[in-house]
């Protein structure tokens, strides 16, 4: 959160008297102005004002953090190494899901990841499959209906050969985190999340579960 900063001027404070203001020292003054306004942004240390939005955007991805490592039983230490990694709140989870199911440490995950496989490679190299990602669902939201065709194409027990795209892993590892966690349907938790910002979801989802 921003904090509002007061600019100090070392200005001599000793009382003098102060001779009557003319036009040539009110022009003085006047042209000074805009030299002081520029030196104050020269040095940066204009007074900011608190980015309420940035903050409260801040405040809800913590708190989906915490959430994600309480439901997967990791620690906080674990999340604030994860987010040095630029990985987005919605694969975090991921990441913490695909550790769960291998039983490995959540970075061992992560240094795959970063050598460039899918989701999908990831989880293959531990024998997890498409049948491990996938909600039940009465209805699939749009961003998940192509998923839910390739699904429907083929008996359960074939699951295992349905392709995922990374997205669609994201968004099946969050619907289940998020109906679990928040104790809402697994169709509502997907309708919230439905093509969109995870962090965003979980906060819509909060104001009426857990």
């Amino acid at each position: 959160m921003g904090l509002l900063q007061r600019i100090e001027t070392p200005w001599s404070w000793t009382a003098r008297p102060r001779p009557a203001a003319g036009p040539a020292s009110a022009v003085a003054r006047a042209r000074a102005v805009p030299l002081a306004v520029a030196a104050v942004l020269a040095t940066g240390a204009l007074p900011t004002v608190p980015d309420k939005l940035g903050a409260q955007q801040a405040d809800a991805r913590e708190a989906y953090l915490r959430a994600a490592a309480e439901h997967f039983d990791f620690g906080s230490g674990e999340v604030v190494v994860l987010s040095r990694w630029g990985l987005s709140a919605g694969e975090i989870s991921v990441v913490f899901f695909l550790a769960v199911q291998a039983r490995v440490a959540p970075d061992v995950v992560v240094a795959q990841r970063r050598q460039g496989g899918s989701w999908m490679e990831i989880a293959a190299g531990y024998s997890v499959h498409a049948g491990n990602f996938h909600v039940p669902l009465a209805e699939a939201p749009p961003s998940l209906a192509p998923a839910y065709e390739r699904f429907g194409a083929v008996e359960a027990s074939q699951w295992s050969t349905v392709p995922l795209s990374d997205a669609e892993v994201v968004a099946l590892v969050n619907v289940r985190f998020l109906s679990r966690y928040l104790s809402v349907s697994p169709d509502r938790a997907a309708q919230e999340l439905d093509g969109g910002d995870v962090v965003e979801g979980y906060r819509r989802l909060r104001r009426g579960g857990r």
